[in-house]
């Protein structure tokens, strides 16, 4: 374990780790759901090819404290964190909500050498979502889709509906665009978490895979600060395949570095 600190940002208690290291700072943070803890696979990797990685606990989650959840008080979290550990022009890497983050912050901060969304894609949710069905099919399919991510939802924390509320507002595609700075977005296998839905939403779930490829694709061809790849895991590539990730990181970050990058 790292050397751990304890923020106080406004009222809420926010606590990061310090993993060690005195190459280019990393920030690392975590899915919904999930802690700081995931990243201590990946840390080690990092550490070894001599960066500096910090992990941090997200408002509502781990060790920090709970608090309303907005895009706007979170980044604030993030920019509280970087300045307390004395981060220069950190990396800044998400897994799922996470990376929504990482892609916000990489719209405000055209320093960063590089920002990556990990498989952080949202929920499908709007009509617009389902490529290949006719309207009528595609209304269907954003109502089911709907009614049962809303039955997933019941009995939960009303703080984890309100992020998922957040998600859901969220224009990533519009996000990904204003992208300042690198913004590499790392898709597992979409396919792969059709087996979360009831069969007869798995043509629904296809149709979403199909219209988030398509969409990566095209934000990565008008979008010279994005690229899109993916990595043949589930949702968590840095758990499953932390070695891929670690590849595509540092490829990436020296790409950046030398004025090369391109979506």
């Amino acid at each position: 374990m790292g050397a751990i600190r304890k923020l106080v940002i406004g009222d809420v208690l926010i606590v990061a780790e310090d993993h060690g290291g005195n190459g280019r700072d990393v920030l690392l943070l975590h899915g919904g759901g999930r802690t700081r803890r995931d990243w201590d696979v990946f840390a080690k990797l990092l550490m070894s090819a001599g960066f500096r990685p910090v992990s941090m606990d997200l408002r509502g989650h781990g060790e920090s404290g709970a608090a309303p959840w907005s895009w706007r008080e979170v980044l604030g979290d993030v920019a509280a964190v970087v300045e307390e550990f004395g981060l220069r022009r950190p990396v800044i890497v998400g897994h799922s909500l996470g990376g929504m983050v990482a892609a916000l912050w990489a719209g405000e901060h055209p320093e960063c050498p590089l920002a990556v969304n990990l498989d952080g894609h949202g929920n499908p949710t709007q009509p617009g979502q389902f490529l290949g069905l006719d309207e009528v099919s595609a209304a269907r399919a954003c109502q089911e889709m709907t009614s049962f991510l809303g039955e997933m939802g019941q009995g939960l924390p009303e703080s984890f509906l309100q992020i998922a509320r957040e998600i859901d507002a969220l224009d990533l595609f519009s996000t990904y665009r204003s992208a300042r700075c690198p913004l590499l977005i790392v898709s597992g296998d979409l396919r792969a978490l059709a087996g979360v839905f009831p069969e007869h939403l798995a043509p629904a779930w296809n149709a979403y895979c199909a219209w988030l490829e398509h969409e990566l694709k095209a934000v990565a061809r008008e979008a010279s600060s994005v690229r899109a790849v993916s990595l043949p895991t589930g949702h968590d590539p840095h758990l499953e395949d932390p070695e891929g990730l670690m590849r595509l990181l540092v490829g990436d970050l020296a790409r950046s570095n030398e004025g090369s990058w391109s979506g």
